[in-house]
């Protein structure tokens, strides 16, 4: 029979501040370091050797961490006021950090499975925080990682379900938005947003699918499914009031949109093996839709200058 081995410290500044730590099973370490007025911080771990180290600093932070399982790792650090955190780990050797700065930034992270990790920071530039973050994997050796920096009321959403699916989001400005969806094996999920109110969609099921959203600037949206095998998709828009949409069924499609200026809009589906699209558009309300279905059809459409629309329908 194991000695329990357990160990915790718990250091609190200040007024009103309220920690709980339940360790059961052996070799568990929980640390937790309040200073402010307010905060409240609650660690719950069941199983061994799993770890978990709270600091908060400022006034009225809330931190809840829950591990369950073996060596499950947890670090979270929250300075400013008003920071939400809530790690809930089941499984072995999962690790979740997260960093936030700032004002009002809630993150949540929940990770059922083994060896998954995941990421979040927020909110650690100039604005007022407000940054929301959940992430939700199921699994083996996930791996996510949100970044919102400066400004106002960025949210982002990550679900992953599999194994060796990676998403990393990374949000800058004022209300800007992204969802990622992955399930199935070793899938990855790139978005880059900077500026204000810009939307992103990203879904992938299948395998080796591989998503990148790079928006700058304004009210951008970006939609992105893929379903199959090795499909790729790089979508690229700087400018305002610029909409993309890709979807892509089979395995092998390749699809790459270019949108600078403003008001443009491309809509490329490709069903089928080893399709190609590639769109530019540079100016002002251009308009690209292609769709290509079978095996082994190759797209390119340029245009440039304002107000240009193309068709592209092929078929086999």
């Amino acid at each position: 029979m194991f000695a329990q081995f357990n160990t915790s410290d718990v250091d609190q500044t200040g007024v009103n501040n309220g920690s709980t730590v339940n360790q059961t099973g052996y070799m568990n370490d929980s640390g937790v370091i309040q200073y402010g007025d307010d905060n409240i911080s609650a660690v719950d771990e069941t199983g061994n050797e799993n770890e978990s180290t709270v600091w908060q600093y400022g006034d009225t932070n809330d931190s809840d961490v829950d591990q369950y399982g073996n060596y499950n790792d947890s670090f979270v650090w929250q300075d400013g006021n008003t920071n939400t955190s809530i790690v809930d780990q089941e499984g072995d050797d999962n690790d979740a950090y997260i960093d936030q700065w700032g004002h009002d930034n809630t993150s949540n992270a929940y990770q059922y499975g083994n060896g998954n990790n995941a990421e979040a920071y927020q909110g650690y530039g100039s604005g007022n925080g407000n940054h929301f973050s959940y992430i939700n994997q199921y699994g083996i050796i996930n791996d996510a990682i949100v970044h919102q920096n400066g400004g106002d009321g960025n949210m982002s959403y990550v679900f992953q379900d599999g194994e060796g699916n990676k998403a990393d989001v990374y949000q800058t400005g004022n209300d800007n938005y992204s969802e990622v969806w992955q399930y199935g094996y070793y899938n990855d999920a790139d978005i880059d947003q900077t500026g204000d109110n810009n939307d992103s969609w990203v879904e992938q099921w299948g395998e080796f699918n591989d998503s990148d959203v790079t928006q700058f600037w304004n009210f951008n949206v970006a939609e992105n499914q893929q379903w199959g095998i090795a499909n790729f998709s790089d979508i690229d828009q700087t400018g305002n009031g610029n909409d993309s949409d890709v979807d892509q069924y089979g395995s092998l499609n390749d699809s790459d949109v270019d949108q600078m200026g403003n008001d443009n809009g491309s809509i490329v589906l490709q069903d089928g093996f080893e399709h190609i699209s590639i769109v530019l558009q540079t100016g002002d309300l251009n308009m690209s839709d292609v769709s290509q279905s079978g095996n082994n059809h190759y797209s390119n459409v340029n245009q440039l200058g304002n107000g240009n629309g193309s068709t592209v329908t092929q078929s086999n």
